[in-house]
């Protein structure tokens, strides 16, 4: 397995979708991925000690879908009475982070990145120094394109965290299979 720090953060973030979004690759003029939950951990030594969730109002489609809420539970009240600024989640996300080297299952960075873009601001964090976990798993054999963040323990034959697609008990399944990594 890949070397990683003795402290690090897992993230994982979920955003808006539509019946077909990710088929057409969110390309109808009105579908934005607006983050709409950000859930992270910090991890010493394989284990966590601290964790972030926070809810984002989406601006652009304020009103989550029904396919949205039936994936990944968040409701529209949550976000109605839970929500903040995008803009607010991600400065405090920001001074959460201490600076510790920040990994997701994919493409969670770029997204954080295209949604600065999309509300017109500046992207506080360096996009370019998060690390993709999958390379983790690719390194040790194991298929990720099988898998996303709420479902890679099942490679090893271990059952997720429930709850698949909230991003804060995605970022433990990315933990849970990182330490069954470390014990193979």
């Amino acid at each position: 397995m890949e070397k990683l720090p003795d402290k690090f953060i897992i993230f994982d973030t979920e955003y808006t979708a539509w019946e077909g979004s990710r088929e057409r690759g969110w390309g109808k003029e009105w579908e934005h991925k607006e983050i709409v939950q950000i859930g992270a951990i910090i991890v010493e030594d394989l284990e966590e000690k601290e964790s972030f969730l926070e809810y984002i109002k989406p601006v652009k489609n304020p009103v989550l879908s029904e396919y949205f809420i039936d994936l990944t539970g968040i409701t529209q009240e949550d976000v109605d009475t839970q929500g903040r600024s995008f803009p607010d989640v991600l400065e405090e996300f920001l001074k959460w982070t201490r600076g510790l080297p920040l990994y997701s299952f994919g493409d969670d960075m770029i997204e954080i990145r295209e949604n600065c873009e999309l509300l017109d601001m500046p992207c506080l964090f360096d996009t370019e120094k998060s690390l993709d976990a999958r390379l983790i798993f690719r390194e040790a054999g194991i298929d990720d394109s099988k898998y996303y963040s709420g479902t890679i323990p099942e490679a090893f034959g271990l059952t997720p965290p429930p709850n698949a697609h909230d991003a804060l008990n995605d970022a433990r399944s990315i933990l849970v299979a990182l330490q069954a990594l470390h014990n193979k």
